[in-house]
């Protein structure tokens, strides 16, 4: 029978992973949302000049890369036993400062491009 250590070390270890595939989810959606803004939606009105959403669409394409690449980061440093050796990568602020940039990236489309 397992011990109390041994579930928590798994029950961990299971958090981790599922940390790690969020962040992955939400990369893909991510570069979702840059092919559906780069690629459909300039279709949708044909007057509408295409390269803001363009660009706005390769920005979330590279924030969801970043997303993912940060979560998998992430999930190496949870998974490594031993916590002194573990790297913490300080990307995440720079996550945080791309999502607020290009929030109001797309705000600035939104209410300007016509």
């Amino acid at each position: 029978m397992p011990t109390s250590d041994e579930n928590d070390q798994a029950r961990t270890r299971l958090a981790g992973e599922r940390t790690q595939l969020s962040w992955v989810r939400t990369g893909l959606t991510a570069i979702a949302v840059g092919v559906g803004l780069a690629r459909v939606v300039p279709l949708l009105d044909s007057g509408a000049v295409a390269w803001p959403y363009e660009g706005l669409g390769v920005a979330y394409c590279a924030f969801g890369v970043g997303l993912i690449y940060f979560g998998v980061q992430r999930g190496r440093l949870s998974a490594d036993p031993d916590p002194d050796k573990a790297v913490v990568p300080a990307s995440g602020v720079f996550l945080a400062a791309g999502g607020i940039l290009l929030g109001l990236a797309t705000i600035g489309v939104v209410a300007f491009a016509r």
